[in-house]
């Protein structure tokens, strides 16, 4: 069946409302709605199952539940649009209404969307540099340091707040608490910020000088970076390694860090249980308004663990 008319004429009828500033989002959508149409074999005209449903979010990259939410109502309202018209029957409008997030076989993109635990982290950082053949492997210093403030679960906002200072011999005191890294991140990090220089190669090897700081995370230009800058630099890093993907972003490590410690976490005191929102806080070092958010992340966590450590028993 050829679909692109009925799209055409459901995009324009206006019944998806959306911004300006969200049209490319929307684009991005339907692209990637028609990539994971072809993987399957068939378009959503020609009808789906439950299973079929659920596969085919599934290749659209989704990985967390929100996601999965607005995914499933996008094409819900479409359905839904097809079948007010009499172009689909009802049952495949049902069969859609039966998809949960637990069905989603999201497990294809772990592996671009987290580390599993530090070694792999570790190897990556190893891979790109090696790949890159830098005259200097201490001019990604400030993106490695950035990733290893990732990983040890700062915040974009708190990593470019920290000071110099604020990293002692043993441990980072940071806003009243303190962190204790493991010693590859706290040796790296001590030395980064003793640095005041390295080496760059141009028309031939020249020394780049950091801008003089107070601030942990600078660079030769500037005595500090913003979020976005940093985020930047850590994408652009992952881009020196010749990676198709974005192999490193700073919620991804961000995200990888909290989970693995989640795990271990579970390892010496039991399962994390639905509804234990102190604990979810506590353990994802985040706040929550509800329980019902909690129980959320918690849902990404088992997702997480279940495709990395398959033997364990949630």
């Amino acid at each position: 069946m050829d679909n692109s008319s009925y799209r055409s004429q459901y995009i324009q009828s206006g019944n998806e409302n959306f911004s300006e500033q969200s049209v490319s989002v929307y684009d991005a959508f339907w692209k990637r709605l028609e990539k994971a149409e072809r993987s399957i074999g068939k378009s959503l005209e020609d009808g789906y199952t439950t299973e079929e449903y659920a596969i085919l979010i599934g290749k659209m990259n989704v990985s967390n539940l929100n996601a999965f939410a607005t995914y499933k109502s996008r094409v819900n309202r479409y359905i839904k649009w097809l079948n007010e018209r009499g172009l689909i029957a009802q049952p495949y409008l049902d069969n859609l209404k039966n998809v949960t997030y637990d069905m989603i076989p999201s497990n294809h993109v772990y592996d671009t969307r987290y580390f599993k635990d530090f070694s792999s982290l570790q190897q990556s950082i190893s891979d790109t540099i090696w790949v890159a053949e830098r005259i200097d492997d201490r001019i990604f210093s400030t993106q490695i340091t950035a990733i290893y403030l990732a990983w040890c679960g700062f915040s974009a906002e708190e990593a470019v707040a920290m000071k110099k200072a604020e990293v002692l011999d043993d441990c980072i005191e940071f806003q009243g608490r303190r962190y204790f890294p493991n010693k590859t991140i706290m040796d790296y990090i001590k030395e980064y910020r003793d640095s005041t220089s390295y080496e760059s190669q141009g028309r031939g090897v020249i020394t780049l000088k950091y801008v003089y700081s107070d601030f942990l995370l600078r660079t030769c230009r500037a005595d500090r970076v913003d979020t976005k800058t940093l985020r930047i630099l850590i994408r652009n890093f992952g881009k020196s390694g010749g990676e198709e993907i974005n192999l490193f972003a700073y919620d991804k490590v961000y995200w990888s860090g909290i989970f693995n410690r989640a795990y271990t976490y579970e390892l010496e005191n039991g399962e994390i249980q639905s509804g234990d929102i102190e604990t979810i806080e506590r353990v994802f070092h985040q706040t929550y308004p509800s329980v019902s958010v909690a129980n959320k992340k918690l849902r990404d966590y088992h997702k997480f663990r279940e495709y990395f450590f398959p033997d364990t028993k949630g």
